[in-house]
Protein backbone atom coordinates (compact mmCIF):
# COMPACT_ATOMS: atom_id res chain seq x y z
CA UNK A 1 0.00 0.00 0.00
CA UNK A 2 1.00 3.45 -0.52
CA UNK A 3 2.26 5.42 2.35
CA UNK A 4 -0.13 7.03 3.90
CA UNK A 5 -3.12 5.19 3.07
CA UNK A 6 -5.10 3.25 5.84
CA UNK A 7 -4.18 -0.81 6.71
CA UNK A 8 -6.82 -2.71 8.62
CA UNK A 9 -5.46 -5.49 10.11
CA UNK A 10 -8.12 -8.52 10.35
CA UNK A 11 -9.58 -11.13 11.82
CA UNK A 12 -10.15 -14.27 10.36
CA UNK A 13 -13.42 -13.94 10.30
CA UNK A 14 -13.03 -10.59 8.64
CA UNK A 15 -13.61 -8.09 11.02
CA UNK A 16 -11.38 -5.18 11.57
CA UNK A 17 -9.17 -5.54 14.86
CA UNK A 18 -6.85 -2.66 13.97
CA UNK A 19 -6.09 0.25 11.02
CA UNK A 20 -2.32 2.07 11.02
CA UNK A 21 -1.20 4.38 8.17
CA UNK A 22 0.78 2.69 6.00
CA UNK A 23 4.86 3.60 6.56
CA UNK A 24 6.34 1.82 2.98
CA UNK A 25 8.40 3.66 1.21
CA UNK A 26 11.33 3.59 -1.12
CA UNK A 27 13.15 6.21 0.53
CA UNK A 28 15.02 3.30 2.21
CA UNK A 29 15.85 1.26 -0.57
CA UNK A 30 17.14 3.88 -2.68
CA UNK A 31 19.10 5.45 0.09
CA UNK A 32 20.47 1.62 0.74
CA UNK A 33 21.44 1.44 -3.35
CA UNK A 34 23.10 4.39 -3.01
CA UNK A 35 25.04 3.90 0.26
CA UNK A 36 25.74 0.56 -1.66
CA UNK A 37 27.13 2.45 -4.78
CA UNK A 38 28.96 4.64 -2.93
CA UNK A 39 31.07 2.16 -1.10
CA UNK A 40 31.49 0.37 -3.70
CA UNK A 41 33.16 3.20 -5.65
CA UNK A 42 35.06 3.95 -2.41
CA UNK A 43 36.60 0.36 -2.42
CA UNK A 44 37.41 0.58 -6.01
CA UNK A 45 39.43 3.97 -5.78
CA UNK A 46 41.27 2.62 -3.01
CA UNK A 47 42.13 -0.98 -4.37
CA UNK A 48 43.52 1.16 -7.53
CA UNK A 49 45.04 3.83 -4.83
CA UNK A 50 47.07 0.88 -3.21
CA UNK A 51 47.73 -0.43 -6.41
CA UNK A 52 49.57 2.93 -7.51
CA UNK A 53 51.33 2.69 -4.49
CA UNK A 54 49.20 5.83 -3.27
CA UNK A 55 48.51 4.11 0.54
CA UNK A 56 47.58 7.53 2.10
CA UNK A 57 45.00 8.43 -0.99
CA UNK A 58 43.69 4.76 -0.41
CA UNK A 59 42.91 4.62 3.15
CA UNK A 60 41.65 8.24 2.71
CA UNK A 61 38.91 7.32 -0.38
CA UNK A 62 38.16 4.34 1.52
CA UNK A 63 37.02 6.62 5.22
CA UNK A 64 35.23 9.22 3.10
CA UNK A 65 33.09 6.64 1.29
CA UNK A 66 32.41 5.28 4.54
CA UNK A 67 31.69 8.77 6.12
CA UNK A 68 29.38 9.59 2.98
CA UNK A 69 27.36 6.78 2.85
CA UNK A 70 26.56 6.69 6.82
CA UNK A 71 25.18 10.17 6.06
CA UNK A 72 23.17 8.77 3.55
CA UNK A 73 21.87 6.54 5.99
CA UNK A 74 21.27 8.89 8.50
CA UNK A 75 18.87 11.06 6.41
CA UNK A 76 16.27 8.33 5.96
CA UNK A 77 13.14 9.29 8.62
CA UNK A 78 12.89 6.43 11.28
CA UNK A 79 9.75 3.99 11.39
CA UNK A 80 7.01 5.22 13.76
CA UNK A 81 3.77 3.53 13.16
CA UNK A 82 0.64 3.63 15.68
CA UNK A 83 -2.00 1.00 15.27
CA UNK A 84 -5.47 2.21 16.77
CA UNK A 85 -8.83 -0.10 17.77
CA UNK A 86 -11.14 2.73 15.95
CA UNK A 87 -10.14 5.91 17.04
CA UNK A 88 -7.75 4.52 20.26
CA UNK A 89 -4.44 3.96 19.84
CA UNK A 90 -3.37 0.64 21.00
CA UNK A 91 -0.12 -0.06 19.73
CA UNK A 92 3.10 1.79 18.82
CA UNK A 93 6.37 0.82 17.22
CA UNK A 94 9.32 2.90 16.91
CA UNK A 95 12.47 2.47 14.94
CA UNK A 96 15.44 2.92 18.19
CA UNK A 97 18.58 3.00 15.64
CA UNK A 98 19.09 5.50 13.48
CA UNK A 99 21.55 3.17 11.08
CA UNK A 100 20.01 -0.27 10.08
CA UNK A 101 24.09 -1.08 10.21
CA UNK A 102 24.88 -3.44 12.27
CA UNK A 103 21.24 -4.13 12.66
CA UNK A 104 17.80 -2.40 13.06
CA UNK A 105 16.14 -2.25 16.25
CA UNK A 106 12.70 -1.41 17.05
CA UNK A 107 10.63 -1.05 20.14
CA UNK A 108 7.11 -1.92 20.97
CA UNK A 109 5.16 -0.14 23.43
CA UNK A 110 1.70 0.45 24.87
CA UNK A 111 -0.51 3.90 24.89
CA UNK A 112 0.63 4.15 28.80
CA UNK A 113 4.49 4.55 27.33
CA UNK A 114 5.49 0.68 28.55
CA UNK A 115 8.03 -1.19 26.70
CA UNK A 116 6.39 -5.00 25.51
CA UNK A 117 9.23 -5.87 22.96
CA UNK A 118 11.96 -5.26 20.88
CA UNK A 119 12.38 -6.19 17.40
CA UNK A 120 15.88 -6.46 16.05
CA UNK A 121 17.04 -7.45 12.67
CA UNK A 122 20.46 -7.77 11.70
CA UNK A 123 21.73 -5.82 8.50
CA UNK A 124 23.59 -9.23 7.51
CA UNK A 125 20.38 -11.17 7.28
CA UNK A 126 19.47 -8.89 3.87
CA UNK A 127 22.24 -10.90 1.94
CA UNK A 128 20.60 -14.26 3.26
CA UNK A 129 17.50 -15.36 4.98
CA UNK A 130 15.63 -12.42 6.89
CA UNK A 131 15.84 -13.28 10.67
CA UNK A 132 14.01 -11.26 13.18
CA UNK A 133 15.11 -11.77 16.83
CA UNK A 134 12.00 -10.98 19.66
CA UNK A 135 12.64 -9.72 22.88
CA UNK A 136 9.22 -10.10 24.68
CA UNK A 137 9.64 -8.60 27.44
CA UNK A 138 12.43 -6.61 26.70
CA UNK A 139 14.87 -8.27 29.81
CA UNK A 140 14.27 -11.45 27.79
CA UNK A 141 16.88 -11.26 24.80
CA UNK A 142 17.00 -13.95 22.26
CA UNK A 143 13.87 -15.21 23.44
CA UNK A 144 11.72 -16.18 20.11
CA UNK A 145 12.92 -15.18 16.83
CA UNK A 146 11.37 -15.37 13.28
CA UNK A 147 13.15 -16.58 10.00
CA UNK A 148 12.00 -16.86 6.26
CA UNK A 149 11.46 -20.99 5.97
CA UNK A 150 14.13 -20.93 2.59
CA UNK A 151 17.59 -19.69 1.90
CA UNK A 152 16.75 -20.56 -1.93
CA UNK A 153 13.71 -19.19 -1.85
CA UNK A 154 14.47 -16.30 0.18
CA UNK A 155 17.15 -15.19 -2.25
CA UNK A 156 14.48 -15.71 -4.59
CA UNK A 157 12.60 -13.60 -3.17
CA UNK A 158 15.11 -10.59 -3.21
CA UNK A 159 15.10 -10.86 -6.90
CA UNK A 160 11.51 -11.54 -8.29
CA UNK A 161 9.60 -11.06 -4.97
CA UNK A 162 7.76 -7.61 -5.68
CA UNK A 163 6.82 -8.67 -9.18
CA UNK A 164 4.80 -11.21 -7.85
CA UNK A 165 3.27 -12.83 -4.93
CA UNK A 166 4.49 -16.18 -5.93
CA UNK A 167 7.94 -15.55 -4.95
CA UNK A 168 7.33 -14.15 -1.50
CA UNK A 169 8.54 -16.46 1.42
CA UNK A 170 6.80 -17.14 4.45
CA UNK A 171 8.35 -16.99 7.85
CA UNK A 172 8.28 -19.43 10.86
CA UNK A 173 8.34 -18.11 14.35
CA UNK A 174 10.06 -20.05 17.42
CA UNK A 175 9.54 -19.25 21.09
CA UNK A 176 11.70 -21.04 23.75
CA UNK A 177 12.99 -22.95 21.17
CA UNK A 178 9.41 -24.37 20.55
CA UNK A 179 7.48 -23.71 17.32
CA UNK A 180 4.79 -20.42 17.59
CA UNK A 181 3.55 -19.87 14.40
CA UNK A 182 4.06 -18.58 10.89
CA UNK A 183 3.98 -15.66 9.31
CA UNK A 184 2.31 -16.30 5.76
CA UNK A 185 3.28 -14.09 2.70
CA UNK A 186 2.74 -16.19 0.00
CA UNK A 187 -0.81 -16.68 -1.27
CA UNK A 188 -2.16 -19.71 -0.12
CA UNK A 189 -4.81 -22.50 -2.11
CA UNK A 190 -7.88 -19.86 -1.30
CA UNK A 191 -6.11 -16.86 -2.23
CA UNK A 192 -5.31 -14.84 0.89
CA UNK A 193 -1.81 -13.92 1.86
CA UNK A 194 -0.14 -11.60 4.45
CA UNK A 195 -1.58 -13.68 7.28
CA UNK A 196 0.02 -14.24 10.90
CA UNK A 197 -1.14 -17.13 12.76
CA UNK A 198 0.12 -18.39 16.10
CA UNK A 199 -0.27 -21.50 18.18
CA UNK A 200 -2.26 -21.42 20.72
CA UNK A 201 -0.11 -23.31 23.25
CA UNK A 202 2.46 -20.46 22.72
CA UNK A 203 3.16 -18.17 25.60
CA UNK A 204 4.50 -15.21 22.76
CA UNK A 205 2.37 -11.85 23.59
CA UNK A 206 0.38 -11.40 19.95
CA UNK A 207 0.81 -7.82 20.47
CA UNK A 208 4.66 -8.03 20.08
CA UNK A 209 3.64 -10.74 17.37
CA UNK A 210 1.18 -8.36 15.79
CA UNK A 211 3.98 -5.45 15.62
CA UNK A 212 6.43 -8.08 13.97
CA UNK A 213 4.18 -9.04 11.12
CA UNK A 214 3.02 -5.21 10.56
CA UNK A 215 6.95 -4.52 10.22
CA UNK A 216 6.96 -7.49 7.58
CA UNK A 217 4.43 -6.58 5.64
CA UNK A 218 4.10 -3.20 5.39
CA UNK A 219 8.45 -2.57 5.49
CA UNK A 220 10.31 -5.44 4.88
CA UNK A 221 12.10 -5.07 1.29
Amino acid sequence: MRSGETAHIRDDKGNTLLTYRSFASVVGIVAALVAAIVIIAGAASALFLFAEQRSSAAIAALILSLAFSGIIATLVPRTKVTLFEGTEPRLTIAQRSRLSFPAAAYIVVTPDGTAIGTLTRSAMARLGRNRWVINAPPDQRGSAFAVEQSLGRALVRKLLGKFSRSYEVDFRIVDHGMPAGEIRRRIDTSGDYDILQLENASALDRRVAVALATLIFGAEP
